[in-house]
């Protein structure tokens, strides 16, 4: 379990990522991200690396909208997870993208910040029907 003031701290970064990628601040996402950061996800069938996604997240992306639901934080030594659920809202190249997905991110503790080094993320699977 996470301490309250160092989960606090990692939604904080959460959204402060999130944000940075709304208004394409390729500085604060280099800040953010760290070196060896990778993301799987439905977009992509591979993973993608950190330069090809500040490419993208600069230039095409950036979220509409995007908040966070139902943070999950566990912290051990250097390194956090966090699992929540993503809502965004996004166009991608003229087409609405926005969907809700669970995300997890591993973040590492380098000195006194914390860097996102991988995120992976998924559709929640559709509810059972009944």
């Amino acid at each position: 379990m996470a301490s309250p003031d160092v989960a606090l701290q990692l939604i904080d970064l959460q959204k402060e990522w999130m944000a940075a990628w709304a208004r394409r601040d390729r500085a604060a996402l280099e800040a953010i991200l760290a070196p060896e950061f990778t993301l799987t996800s439905p977009a992509s069938p591979d993973p993608v690396s950190r330069e090809p996604w500040l490419e993208l997240a600069t230039t095409e992306g950036g979220s509409d909208r995007y908040r966070y639901e139902d943070f999950h934080i566990t912290v051990i030594e250097e390194q956090a997870t966090v699992r929540s659920l993503a809502i965004q809202t996004i166009t991608v190249e003229g087409v609405d993208a926005s969907e809700a997905l669970l995300v997890t991110d591993v973040w590492i503790r380098r000195g006194d910040r914390w860097q996102v080094a991988s995120r992976h993320s998924r559709v929640p699977p559709a509810p059972a029907e009944t």
